[in-house]
């Protein structure tokens, strides 16, 4: 059994004002129990409005221009099912979450691929990014625009980037909204890890919808589950011009219908709260404590792991290009269905007790896509608490550290 440094939900304890919220709204004693408006409960969606002010640039609607969905998949899935036709294309930036391509498909369209790829001095660990950060994952934009046809409907983007944590800078989002607008396509920002942007970031966080000229074409993705750390409350929204948020409405009442009433009403709250108690900032803090310790702990494992600074999210990328001498030395079985990396990432759970993710999951389903990144990599989470990570380290220790593999415990936890 392993300790799982790999999924994504937080196991940091929930602050009290946030917990407080809920059981507020829970205690209702009748109205918050029963169907709020169906774009979005009304308290909720006024505090979005007044989250989102200043970073956009301008003031949203709460009633025209927000719908709230149950968690950012369900506003993947109603915008790609209010917009894609079949035989209709949207272009996807590889490594992505793996509910595009599903949305996609399920809607008659087809996902088009291009590839962010880390520069081969980080691959070849050569340099100044001798250990390398997210800020080397980069996107070809000849390539993107080599991928536009006549048939091309939409850009997905994801910023900060799961599971690479590139925080994309001023430049980069220009240049794929220049293609957004040459060939008039909508762009689906995926920015569900915004309030996650660390202090080494090399671009503070630009909201894509705040770019000139983006907002009439982009649908902005947020999520409370990665905001707050709440992951099982699956609160998420689209902003969007008013037109186009009301296409996607049209699809999400007939999916869910309503969000859950009390949660919106906690959500509401706490957001009320955070925007003066300091919470994100202490967040962000911690988070990047974490980053840190997780970082540290990789690196120092006997040279096993080359691990890539995130500078948001809560995901390392970690290279295992130099773990080929300890598989042999385990005698791990080569999988011929599957690639390098989940020989890696099962080797890790069941012979060192540390359990991390095989990133060729955020890659399309086709021989070779990414040529052998997805295979020499492994990611990790660091949204977990300080005695998960000690746990961690003290294996990875016992197993590459002198003494090697004897005796490696696994263990549940």
């Amino acid at each position: 059994m392993s300790d799982a440094v790999k999924q994504g939900f937080p196991t940091l304890e929930v602050p009290e004002f946030i917990r407080k919220a809920a059981i507020d709204a829970c205690s209702s004693v009748n109205p918050f129990h029963q169907y709020t408006r169906s774009e979005g409960h009304p308290r909720f969606v006024k505090a979005l409005s007044a989250f989102y002010a200043d970073k956009l640039n301008r003031t949203v609607d709460p009633l025209t221009e927000i719908v709230v969905t149950v968690g950012a998949t369900e506003a993947i899935f109603s915008t790609v099912q209010a917009f894609v036709n079949p035989g209709d294309e949207v272009i996807l930036m590889q490594p992505f979450y793996d509910s595009y391509p599903a949305s996609i498909t399920l809607a008659g369209g087809t996902p088009v691929v291009v590839t962010l790829a880390p520069t081969a001095e980080a691959l070849a660990g050569t340099g100044a990014a001798a250990a390398g950060t997210s800020a080397d994952w980069e996107l070809d934009v000849a390539e993107l625009r080599s991928k536009v046809t006549s048939r091309t409907k939409m850009i997905f983007i994801n910023n900060p980037h799961n599971p690479v944590g590139k925080v994309w800078t001023r430049e980069e989002l220009e240049a794929v909204a220049e293609v957004a607008r040459e060939r008039d396509l909508l762009v689906v920002a995926d920015e569900v890890y915004e309030t996650l942007v660390y202090s080494d970031s090399p671009a503070p966080m630009i909201k894509f919808a705040s770019l000139p000229g983006m907002f009439e074409r982009t649908i902005t993705l947020g999520s409370i589950g990665k905001m707050f750390g709440v992951t099982g409350w699956k609160l998420g929204w689209c902003i969007a011009p008013a037109p186009i948020v009301r296409s996607i409405q049209m699809v999400h009442q007939f999916v869910p219908f309503s969000v859950a009433t009390p949660l919106q009403e906690a959500a509401a709250a706490a957001l009320e709260q955070a925007a003066t108690n300091g919470y994100f900032a202490a967040t962000t803090a911690r988070y990047e404590a974490l980053r840190d310790r997780l970082q540290g702990l990789l690196s120092s494992s006997g040279g096993v792991f080359r691990p890539m600074l995130p500078h948001g999210g809560y995901f390392i990328m970690a290279d295992t290009a130099a773990l080929d001498a300890a598989l042999a030395a385990s005698g791990a079985a080569a999988d011929e269905t599957r690639g390098r990396d989940f020989r890696v990432c099962r080797f890790l759970t069941t012979e060192v007790g540390v359990t991390a993710i095989p990133p060729s999951a955020f890659y399309e389903r086709v021989p070779g896509a990414g040529g052998d990144v997805p295979g020499r990599f492994a990611r990790f989470a660091f949204c977990k608490g300080e005695d998960l990570l000690e746990a961690a380290r003290e294996r990875l220790d016992k197993y590459f550290g002198e003494g090697g593999a004897e005796g490696a415990k696994k263990v549940k936890v």
